[in-house]
């Protein structure tokens, strides 16, 4: 038997020289996959009164379904990266949806609430490989330069999808019991397992490569083996956390911005039926806010903030000869943008939620809210991808990770927060937190070049760098990690 004589794949085995019609039907099935498991954790926000009569518990047990989803997702996502290295994407989305299915299901036929938590759990760890391996499937289809219509599209089921969920069991909660609604998702999620299968082939180059091996009887040597793989996923991320005081600070920050998310869950029906006399289904319905706010994020940051960075780029390069390439830095307007919107938002809830002002303009106050949470992970993320060329991956790994137990914490403290200070004490409380990312974000805008002068991992100065690796927008780990080939695959941590 001879070695592989070549890394390139055929025209037919390369998924970047598919048919565009191919590899825009793969990927809407991938964006339709993360929709339900992305919206089944606040889904259950909309019925959570009727889990909590049903079961006789406490509000704080009840709200664990939303917490407890979340920390399930924390360690999801630190295993999809390796998992797909190892075996491929398309085996991790088809296991991933399957298991999420059946412990869906699980919930939905639960006879107690510590059933129903376990089940919440493990459709959190085991759903949310995709959100890890997403991204590679995009950068495995499409080039740079066709990648902004379809990031844009992730982008926004990624954030609309949780931010949006409280709407539709809100407005069915009244009609139907929740089990009932739960098998929404279940159904939902159950079709698109199947069309995965069907329909979703394998995208990942080097897994496609050695299948190509296998089936002509040819050796291919493998760079890493699996130990070397889970050690750099699992354990890179928790070391750049650790020793980059960028990474502690910006995470942070993102970490309780995102968590406000998950704290209104709670707060919005206490203080809507505190000022309003709202139930909890009806004060779901203020998500739409948000959502809005999302949407516009979108808009602003492919819409203004994307094409600004990239003039600015191509200024730099044709002025130093292709010698220079932008600054890390050049990404944080964004970033101070969102670090004005999220303050504002808090305040305007904060003077607005009284009993003598009606409902609909506290309801607004989620606009520049969800406006700013996407603002601001689409900025910082891509202030990630600059600022730690070799080490991105791990980066937004050792993010997710933190905001997502930040995410499973405040739900359960947000009500007894808004109890002990009360609602206008409390919301004052959250909005001057909320802005700490102003200052931060300026002191990293105008001293970003001496702090990564000192950084082991940060982009240096750039007067004599050459031009750079190909500008990836990204929202997930695997967009992160430029092509290993000129084919397109991606590896999720180098």
């Amino acid at each position: 038997m001879s070695a592989l004589p070549s890394c390139v794949l055929s025209s037919e085995h390369d998924p970047r020289q598919w048919s565009k019609r191919k590899r825009w039907t793969i990927a809407l099935i991938i964006w339709n996959l993360i929709a339900p498991i992305d919206m089944a954790n606040t889904f259950y926000s909309g019925v959570q009164d009727q889990v909590q009569e049903e079961f006789g518990t406490s509000n704080t047990l009840a709200t664990l379904g939303v917490g407890l989803y979340n920390l399930g997702v924390v360690f999801g996502v630190l295993f999809g990266g390796p998992l797909s290295e190892l075996y491929g994407r398309r085996p991790v989305y088809i296991v991933s949806s399957i298991c999420f299915v059946v412990f869906s299901l699980g919930s939905t036929l639960s006879l107690n609430i510590f059933t129903l938590l376990i089940c919440r759990t493990l459709m959190g760890l085991f759903g949310s490989p995709v959100f890890s391996i997403y991204g590679g499937s995009v950068a495995d289809l499409f080039t740079p330069e066709e990648r902004g219509p379809v990031v844009a599209l992730f982008t926004l089921v990624l954030q609309g999808a949780p931010t949006i969920g409280p709407v539709p069991s809100s407005l069915l909660g009244p009609f139907f019991p929740w089990r009932r609604l739960l098998d929404l998702i279940t159904i939902w999620g159950g079709v698109l397992a199947i069309v995965t299968i069907l329909f979703v082939p394998e995208t990942e180059p080097r897994t496609i490569r050695r299948k190509i091996a296998e089936s002509e009887d040819v050796d291919i040597k493998e760079i890493n083996s699996s130990s070397k793989v889970w050690t750099k996923a699992l354990l890179t991320p928790i070391t750049i956390l650790r020793n980059e005081p960028i990474m502690i600070w910006t995470t942070l920050y993102h970490s309780f911005v995102f968590g406000l998310l998950f704290l209104l869950l709670e707060v919005y029906p206490h203080i809507y039926d505190t000022h309003y006399s709202m139930s909890r289904e009806q004060a779901g319905l203020v998500f739409i806010a948000p959502f809005i706010g999302n949407v516009l994020g979108v808009l602003v940051y492919f819409g203004y903030h994307k094409p600004l960075y990239e003039a600015r780029q191509r200024t730099i390069q044709i002025e130093s000869g292709g010698k220079l390439e932008i600054e890390p830095e050049a990404r944080l307007p964004g970033v101070l943008l969102a670090s004005l919107l999220t303050p504002i938002g808090l305040f305007w809830l904060t003077f607005s939620a009284q009993p003598d002002i009606h409902h609909i303009f506290p309801t607004l106050s989620g606009v520049p809210i969800g406006m700013g949470m996407t603002l601001l992970q689409l900025s910082l993320f891509n202030y990630y991808i600059d600022l730690y060329p070799t080490m991105s991956a791990s980066a937004i790994a050792a993010n997710t990770a933190v905001r997502n137990i930040v995410a499973t914490v405040l739900p359960t403290v947000g009500v007894p927060l808004y109890t002990s200070l009360g609602i206008r004490n409390a919301n004052v409380l959250l909005a001057c937190i909320s802005c700490i990312g102003l200052p931060t974000g300026v002191i990293l805008y105008v001293f970003g070049r001496r702090l990564r002068a000192a950084s082991r991992w940060a982009k240096q100065a750039t007067g004599a760098s050459p031009l750079p690796r190909e500008n990836i927008e990204a929202i997930a780990p695997l967009l992160a990690q430029p092509p290993q080939n000129h084919y397109g695959g991606t590896r999720s941590f180098e």
